[in-house]
């Protein structure tokens, strides 16, 4: 049985799980180091076949900093590149480089963080040569602490077709 869940929203568009959603988790995208500094017995999935595709190499290379998106054909944003980086939470979307900027970002009870040290996936051919994007972070202020929520870090064509009427802040 094929099974295809659309990323961004987490919904199942082909099989029979069709028109269902995942129960989305928070999950971080951190550099290996903040990882490995953290929880030095952390495991690193590799394929069955490490020839399949080899770790450490992009095969779409350029592809962040491309004038438009690669194979995209819905409607662009009309006041922003649509290849900038935004971190997304629910409806609402924050530009990397105002986060980056900044350094930290509260509204309410929301958190969002940035620090330097990870390099971009879509970069260059080799990722460890790809320009810094930096680490992001974002939790909610609740009775226990801080805690993560989910969010994306995605394209701004990306926010657009999926939360046509979201907050952008730039």
């Amino acid at each position: 049985m094929v099974r295809w869940w659309q990323q961004f929203s987490g919904q199942a568009i082909v099989g029979d799980k069709t028109g269902q959603e995942l129960k989305m988790l928070p999950a971080r995208i951190e550099a290996f180091g903040l990882v490995a500094k953290a929880s030095p017995d952390a495991q690193v999935l590799v394929p069955n076949n490490p020839r399949q595709r080899r770790y450490g190499d992009n095969p779409y290379q350029g592809y962040d900093t491309s004038r438009r998106p690669f194979l995209f054909q819905g409607d662009l944003p009309d006041d922003i590149n649509p290849m900038m980086r935004v971190v997304a939470v629910d409806d609402q979307a924050w530009t990397l480089p105002l986060l980056r900027k900044r350094g930290k970002i509260e509204k309410g009870d929301l958190v969002l963080e940035w620090s330097a040290g990870q390099n971009s996936a879509l970069d260059t051919r080799k990722i460890s040569k790809g320009r810094d994007v930096g680490n992001v972070v974002v939790r909610r202020r609740t009775d226990v602490g801080l805690v993560d929520v989910v969010h994306h870090i995605t394209f701004a064509f990306v926010f657009h077709a999926f939360k046509p009427k979201g907050v952008l802040i730039q």
